[in-house]
């Protein structure tokens, strides 16, 4: 029916075929690796440098943001002065329009006593 005699023949060729393809397989599997490896330091970058450039301009902001810190400080205080001015002048202001009424009111009763002498005086 059947004739497998020839069929060992099949599998050692068959077997050697593998073996041949596993082989290559294995080699380019490892020259990959190898060739990868020596490649992959090239097209990595250092990333040093950049922490470093990072790092300065991070410290340089932090500085900026001190300076603006500190002069916002010094203008609400210079705000705070202005305020204070602006009482105290409003204050006397205040303490000169009472003056100037005051001075007013003088003027007023000295004209009446003024008017009141000459009056007297035609009698």
């Amino acid at each position: 029916m059947h004739d497998f005699s020839g069929l060992w023949k099949n599998r050692e060729k068959a077997l050697t075929v593998g073996l041949i393809v596993a082989f290559l397989l294995v080699a380019v599997c490892w020259f990959s690796y190898v060739l990868g490896l020596r490649n992959a330091g090239g097209d990595v970058s250092d990333n040093g440098i950049r922490i470093d450039d990072v790092r300065e301009q991070y410290q340089h902001i932090e500085v900026n943001q001190r300076q603006i810190t500190s002069g916002l400080a010094g203008a609400v205080e210079r705000s705070d002065a202005a305020a204070a001015r602006a009482g105290r002048i409003e204050e006397r202001a205040g303490a000169a329009a009472q003056s100037v009424g005051e001075a007013g009111r003088l003027l007023d009763e000295c004209q009446q006593i003024i008017g009141t002498v000459r009056n007297r005086g035609k009698k």
